[in-house]
Order: C-alpha cells, then sequence, then structure tokens
C-alpha cells in the first residue's frame, strides 16, 4: 500500500467489499474441495495458477508480483500492521471444484446455499438487483445475470471466468489501474487473487438496477483475495453493490429475565456452562420468514427464534430404546446420561428432543444473610409486605391462624435479626394472624432483597449468587408459607405468585437443588361476586415439581436439565431479529434458560485478512457508482486498494461506508485523464474499541476542466481511532481544476481519536480549491433540547448522529441506510451517558 507521497502518479486503496455481513457469526463445516497448504511461496502461487488451469501470460504476472511482494517492506505510515504473520493463513480454500460457479441457487450445496440465504441473497436477487454474485472464501460459488441485461451485451460473471471467456478485454484492463507494484497490498492480491466480479457493460447502455456481490470469510485463519475489474464503455452507466431473537423474547441474565433487545454490551449474562459472561457486542437485522416456536414440558418456557439458530440439544432418536406405534420412542436413561449435546438449528428439532437447561454455577455469599435472613425472607416472600405505619416502617406478615409453627419460627428470626419483639394479631373471623414489627433495617432487608408489592416481588441478584444451601432456607420458608403437597401420580410441590419474575427465580433456585420445576401460566380474568362486586384476578403462575417422575421426562444430567420439547410449531414474523456476541469460547446465552448459540459470521480468536484490489474504468461520458457498506468481524485486518480511471466527461462516485474489521486502510481514489471529468467521493468510518479505521480519498486530476468532491464522515466511540488520509493532486496542464474536500469527526467521549492528514500538490495557478475539516462533540444543549421533547437520552444522541451522517445515508438504497442506521444505533448502546 503506497503512502500519500508516492500516490501523485495514480491514487489507490480500495475493496470490493459489498453489503459483507459477517456479523453473522455462524459458521459452517470446514468441508473444501480444494485447499492449499498454510503459508505463502512460489510453489503455493504456481499451484493456485496451476488450480485455476490459467494462461501462461496470468501466471507469470502472478509470479512477478510475488517477488515484489516479498521484496517490498510494509508501510511505514499509518495503523501498524508489524503483527500480521504472512505465513499464518491459508491462501486459497474452495468449497467447490475449480470452475464449478454456479448459475441456478439451488444447485450450490446445502450447507452453502443455506449460509447465503441468511444474509438475503436469494430474495435481494429477486426483487432489488440485476445481478448477484456471491463469494464464500476464495471460491466464487454463484453469479448470475439477469436475462433482459444479458441481452443487452452486459456481462457479470466471477474473475477466474472472465480470465478465460473474455481473456483479450481481462488482458486489456487487468493490473493497468492498479499495477502489482503499486504497493505491498496489490502485490499481494495480484499473486495470490482469487474470485471477485467482472463487469463490462457495452457502450450506451444503462444498468437501470444495481449489481451487487456479497463476500463472507467462512474459515479459520483463511485470507481472501478478490479481484474486481469493471468496465463502463463509452456513454454507460451502472451502479455496484457490496455487499436471531425476535423483539421481546426474554434473555436469563442471572438474576432475572430481560428482553434480548434491552441486552446492551457490557452486560452480564450466563452460558450454556452456566457461567457468568459478558457481552461484547449486539446485533440486529431485518427479518421476514417462519419463526420457531419450541414449547418444552414448562410451557412458560416457551421461547422463539429463527429456524437457523442453533440450539443446544439432545436429539431424541440417538438416545430411544425402542419404537412405539403412537407417541414418542422410550428413552435409554444410560445413554441420555452419556450422550453430549450438540447445536441443532431450531427449524430441525422435533417434539420430544431434549433441549439443554444449564445450573447456574455463580456462587457468592453474603456472610450477613444467614440462617435467621432466609428464613425470614422466605415468609416474606409468601406471606410479607412492607408499609408505612404512622410515618413508621413496618414489615407484616399474614399467615392462616393454624400455622402456628410457621409464626414462632418467623417471631424468633424477626428478635434475632432485628433485636425486637414482633407483635401479633390473630384474626379468627379470617381464618388469619397478622404477623409484624416497626424496624427500618428490616423494612430496608426485605425491599432490598425481595422487593415490595406482590406483583414485583423477585429476588436480588446477591440472593440468586448464595451457596445452595442457604437457597434451599429460603425456599424452605417460601414454600411453607405459600406452598402446597398434594398426590396426582406422585408426590407434587407447588407454590403460587403473581410475580412472573419471581417465578423463573423460584425455577433456577429449584434447579441449583437439583429439582426442575414446571411454570404454568394462569390468564387473567374478572370474576363477579355473589354482591355484584367485580374482581380483577392477575396473572397467576404456578411452580411445581414432582417426585418420581417417568424416564421420558426431564432427566439430570452432568450438572444440567434435559428438558423434551413437548410442541414446536411456525408461525410467520416480520420486523427486526437481535443477538449478541459474548466473551470467552463458549459463545452461547440462554433464552428462558434454555442454551443457544450465538448465530452470526464466524468470529475466531484468531486473526483474518482481506486484501482486495478493485479496477474501475469509465470510458468517455460514462458514469458508475460503487457503494460498501463493510461490516467485517473484528478480527479482521482490512487492506483494500480501490481505484478508478475516469475519461472524457466520465463521472465516477465512490459511496463506501466502513463500519467493522480490525484494522482498515482504504482510500478510493479516481484518477481524471479526460477532460471534463468528474469524481465524487462519500466515505464514513465508524470506529468503536479495538478497531482503526485509517480510510479516506484520493483524487488526481491530470486533465483540464476536471472537478472533484470528497466529503469524509467519521465517529470514534470508546477509544477507536479514526483517520482521514487524502490526497489532492492536480498535474501541470490540468487547467480550470475544481476541486473541494470536508472532513467532518464526531468524539462523543473522550477516550477516542480522530486524526486528519490531508496532502494538497498543486500546480496549476487557476485550480479552486478548498479544504474544510471540523472536529465536534454533541452538545449538552441538543441532548438536552431533544429530550425535553419526549426523546430518551440514547435516542437522542442516535438521533444527532444519524444527522450526522445524513449525507450518507441518503446516497444508499434504502436497505442499506436501514442496515447503516440499525449498525449505528448498536454501537452506541452504552457508549454515551
Amino acid at each position: 500500500m503506497e503512502s500519500l507521497e508516492e500516490a501523485a502518479v495514480m491514487a489507490q486503496t480500495a475493496e470490493f467489499q459489498p453489503l459483507d455481513y459477517t456479523r453473522y457469526d455462524f459458521k459452517d463445516p470446514e468441508t473444501y474441495k480444494v485447499r492449499t497448504a498454510r503459508g505463502l511461496s512460489r510453489e503455493i502461487v504456481e499451484q493456485i495458477s496451476a488450480l485455476k488451469e490459467e494462461p501462461a501470460w496470468m501466471l507469470d504476472y502472478r509470479l512477478r508480483a510475488y517477488e515484489h511482494f516479498v521484496e517490498r517492506p510494509m508501510p511505514d505510515w499509518g495503523p501498524d500492521l508489524d503483527c500480521i504473520d504472512f505465513d499464518a493463513y491459508t491462501y486459497y480454500a474452495n468449497p467447490l471444484a475449480e470452475g464449478e460457479t454456479k448459475r441456478r441457487w439451488e444447485d450450490l450445496p446445502a450447507d452453502i446455499r443455506n449460509t447465503f440465504d441468511k444474509l438475503g441473497i436469494p430474495k435481494a436477487e429477486r426483487e432489488f438487483f440485476g445481478g448477484v454474485g456471491a463469494q464464500y472464501d476464495s471460491g466464487t460459488v454463484y453469479h448470475r445475470i439477469r436475462d433482459d441485461l444479458k441481452a443487452k451485451g452486459v456481462v457479470f460473471t466471477d474473475t477466474d471466468t472472465a480470465v478465460r471467456e473474455y481473456p483479450d478485454i481481462v488482458r486489456k484492463y487487468f493490473g493497468k489501474i492498479v499495477p502489482y507494484n503499486d504497493n505491498k497490498f496489490s502485490a499481494l492480491n495480484s499473486a495470490v487473487w482469487s474470485g471477485g466480479s467482472f463487469v463490462y457493460v457495452p457502450p450506451g447502455v444503462d444498468v437501470g438496477i444495481p449489481l451487487q456481490a456479497y463476500f463472507r470469510i467462512n474459515a479459520k485463519a483463511v485470507g481472501q483475495f478478490e479481484r474486481t475489474l469493471i468496465i463502463a464503455d463509452k456513454g454507460a452507466k451502472i451502479h455496484y453493490i457490496e455487499g436471531c431473537l425476535p423483539k421481546g423474547e426474554e434473555v436469563l441474565v442471572g438474576d432475572e429475565l430481560t428482553p434480548i433487545e434491552s441486552i446492551e454490551t457490557g452486560r452480564a449474562v450466563l452460558n450454556s456452562d452456566g457461567e457468568a459472561t459478558t457481552v461484547e457486542k449486539t446485533m440486529v437485522r431485518p427479518y421476514d420468514g417462519d419463526m420457531v416456536h419450541i414449547t418444552p414440558v414448562s410451557k412458560s418456557n416457551a421461547f422463539q427464534l429463527t429456524p437457523e439458530h442453533p440450539v443446544l440439544c439432545v436429539r431424541r432418536e440417538k438416545v430411544a430404546v425402542s419404537r412405539r406405534a403412537k407417541g414418542l420412542p422410550d428413552v435409554d436413561p444410560s445413554k441420555l446420561a452419556a450422550a453430549t449435546p450438540e447445536f441443532v438449528p431450531a427449524g430441525e428439532l422435533k417434539p420430544g428432543d431434549f433441549v439443554h437447561y444449564p445450573v447456574n454455577r455463580t456462587e457468592n455469599d453474603d456472610p450477613e444473610l444467614g440462617t435467621a435472613a432466609m428464613n425470614v425472607l422466605g415468609y416474606y416472600l409468601a406471606e410479607g409486605c412492607t408499609q408505612m405505619i404512622n410515618g413508621c416502617e413496618a414489615v407484616t406478615f399474614t399467615f392462616h391462624i393454624d400455622e402456628r409453627e410457621f409464626v414462632d419460627r418467623l417471631v424468633e428470626g424477626i428478635r434475632e435479626l432485628t433485636g425486637k419483639t414482633a407483635w401479633t394479631n390473630p384474626q379468627p373471623k379470617k381464618h388469619a394472624i397478622v404477623v409484624g414489627v416497626y424496624s427500618r433495617a428490616l423494612f430496608d432487608l426485605c425491599e432490598t432483597h425481595c422487593g415490595r408489592l406482590a406483583g414485583s416481588k423477585r429476588l436480588s441478584q446477591t440472593m440468586m449468587e448464595l451457596p445452595p444451601a442457604k437457597q434451599q432456607l429460603l425456599l424452605k420458608a417460601y414454600y411453607e408459607g405459600d406452598g402446597h403437597v398434594y398426590r396426582r401420580g406422585g408426590t407434587v410441590h407447588r407454590v403460587m405468585t403473581i410475580s412472573r419474575q419471581l417465578a423463573f427465580q423460584v425455577q433456577e433456585l429449584q434447579a441449583r437443588q437439583g429439582v426442575f420445576a414446571t411454570i404454568l401460566e394462569r390468564a387473567p380474568f374478572k370474576e363477579t361476586m355473589k354482591d355484584g362486586r367485580e374482581i380483577s384476578h392477575h396473572t397467576l403462575y404456578t411452580i411445581y415439581h414432582q417426585v418420581g417422575k417417568r424416564a421420558h421426562a426431564v432427566h439430570r444430567v452432568k450438572g444440567s436439565f434435559l428438558v423434551p420439547i413437548r410442541k414446536i410449531h411456525r408461525t410467520p414474523y416480520r420486523g427486526n431479529v437481535y443477538n449478541f456476541h459474548v466473551a470467552g469460547k463458549n459463545n452461547t446465552y440462554l433464552v428462558k434458560g434454555f442454551s443457544v448459540h450465538n448465530c452470526t459470521a464466524p468470529i475466531y480468536s484468531t486473526d483474518s485478512l482481506h486484501t482486495a484490489v478493485v479496477e474501475v474504468m469509465a470510458e468517455p461520458y460514462a458514469k458508475v457508482r460503487y457503494t460498501t457498506v463493510q461490516n467485517w468481524s473484528k478480527n479482521v485486518y482490512n487492506l483494500v486498494t480501490k481505484r478508478a480511471v475516469a475519461m472524457e466527461s466520465a463521472l465516477v462516485e465512490w459511496v463506501d461506508g466502513n463500519m467493522g474489521s480490525k484494522i482498515t486502510m482504504k482510500y478510493p481514489s479516481v484518477y481524471l485523464k479526460g477532460r471534463g471529468a468528474r469524481a465524487d467521493i462519500l466515505s464514513v468510518a465508524f470506529a468503536s474499541a479495538g478497531q482503526v479505521i485509517d480510510s479516506g480519498a484520493k483524487c488526481v486530476h491530470s486533465a483540464p476542466d476536471t472537478s472533484s468532491k470528497i466529503v469524509s464522515k467519521s465517529i470514534a466511540i470508546r477509544g477507536g481511532r479514526t483517520s482521514y488520509r487524502g490526497l489532492l493532486h492536480v498535474a501541470k496542464g490540468a487547467t480550470g481544476v475544481k476541486a473541494a474536500v470536508r472532513c467532518d469527526a464526531l468524539l462523543p467521549d473522550e477516550d477516542s481519536r480522530s486524526d486528519t492528514y490531508p496532502y494538497n500538490e498543486i500546480h496549476e495557478e487557476d485550480a479552486t480549491i478548498t479544504h474544510e475539516a471540523v472536529v465536534g462533540k454533541i452538545g449538552e444543549e441538543q441532548i438536552f433540547y431533544l429530550m425535553s421533547r419526549g426523546l430518551s437520552e440514547s435516542d437522542a444522541i442516535h438521533l444527532i448522529l444519524m444527522g450526522f451522517l445524513a449525507e450518507f445515508a441518503k446516497e444508499l438504497p434504502m436497505d442499506y441506510a436501514l442496515e447503516l442506521n440499525r449498525l449505528i444505533q448498536l454501537e452506541m448502546t452504552g457508549a454515551v451517558g
């Protein structure tokens, strides 16, 4: 990658990474038909060329590029790239045989088809785009163009196919706009390139709707090195675009269930090992399709998710001992005990399969919460309330008049905790006895750890993390005060509450006692009494468990429970779906207590490398727009060279958005070689924690009466770093040039950084050049004004940011503008305020 000082000859770096939805952290099995050994050598380059059966001129070009790559040092400017180990990557991995690119979607292998289905390619192809390409690691697996465009002579295929089928056109332009010796990374791409798109638009043809490509890195430590070549012939026009759980579903965060859309970065959640972990990144996407509803034997634990979302389970068919004529097969308990749960897409699950319910292993003792406190708080959950009596804090309990044993135990516990003697008030007509005490300390203890009113009672995080032995004391007192025992095919223990959170917390505490409790929900209703009064009954939750259940029911295995699925059905869904990525290797979380995997592009602990080259030729009077919305996962080095040449009266537009990657170095450029040629570059960079986005633009004016406009906008949060690195060069003889550069940076916090490195080289006195750079923060008065109009602080900040980026967003197709909006909203979650 050349330095800006070297760029006076041509403007550089680019990437064709169209809507790359690498935020979907799913990964497929690495079943590749062709894969080279790890590392880079002359032999590897020759092997890649041989696999593709390329002509001699291409092999010669590759080998010259490889020699230049080896000899050329790493750039001594920009972000630090010294940690890249080029021998740690695989440079070619193709899931199909070479030359096996498919033209029909149904011909793709099922796993690859499912991968791109999740990215919306077939839907996009049908509804929005004139052609679609899809690259999977090194292989272009799919390419198709609409018949009406093909009839006009438009060529849209992968670059490998173009080398074989359009050799004259490819050889004329390949490496002429971005030569292999342009920079170190163009040399690397030229040596090992594979895939990418080739587009040729004949003279005068207007491709009225966009062509789009998708890229995906699936395998660990595999680089992606696509090569894109776009030629718009005289007067032609083209627009080229690179390219979970529903709202309300609840995630277990240790002490409570929380709607997934409310989960924020940094939040502690439980994983499938029952251990606490931290949310590293949240994600949202639009979804239009089926939602799978899974109902286990505990109906209130029913949950829903998209069909591809992996659920941890044991398939009943793998542990079955026999088949019945009707109903589910019996289960061999020994097989079930030995079975290893596996992740299965929700859409493939069947009734009777066992879903995984882990036991919460988080444990932190509090010495101040001893036996007396556990007894009193258990009775408080069942029968107690806090209230102000004559201006004094009081705690009262109401028992049945025959429950004197429990009353005596409670009075003793109150005396031990407060040093006070509780008063008792028998009420024979109501068959009740009321126990009370005036104590601010007990008042605060009860409200802090158990809540206040019956419908809002819930256990504090401290209570949820106490040792199981202490929690057993709490449960014993709670069940004594509000529980029932009866026989129905065994001994059944149950307790009832109108607090939904408390019901699921009791279920979790019972699991720590070795018991899986079922939750049933009774809907609210109104009842008319004999005297005409109408009474409203709240939703009632019954938590119960049975002793001596049959073998095909719930099983405790290896510190967790395997719970059979009672019912599965699907419903149509249209709206946003949510997901998140957590710290550590166990990238799982719990939905209604059950284990699911983060279902989005593979995120590996090792880094990945994306080094692409894009060459665009706009012949006289042609118009080319190239749009990128890039969101690589944050372990990708994104080092790309994008360059266009504009001939007489041609127009080249780069619309470039960078949201993802670990390090990005990308500077879309236009070399204006014909009189009246124009360039319009609009770039956005958004860097969060651990990200360096070094981007910008370059315009080289070598012909008279040419014009260019560069607008760069950047946002850095949570310690992220953005840089604008730009070049404006006006050559001798290029008279009448008009050029404008504007750089706007926004820093919402004190930890982030934004830099500007503009280079202006003007060799004609009549050139009209303007340059403007502004760095700002979000003003408190702006936030206050919007909040005074009813917006929350986070919504106010998001609105300000989207206003800042409006100039970029309005240039995107509608679905991409919505995508940008969602990405900004997710990255800003928890960043300010």
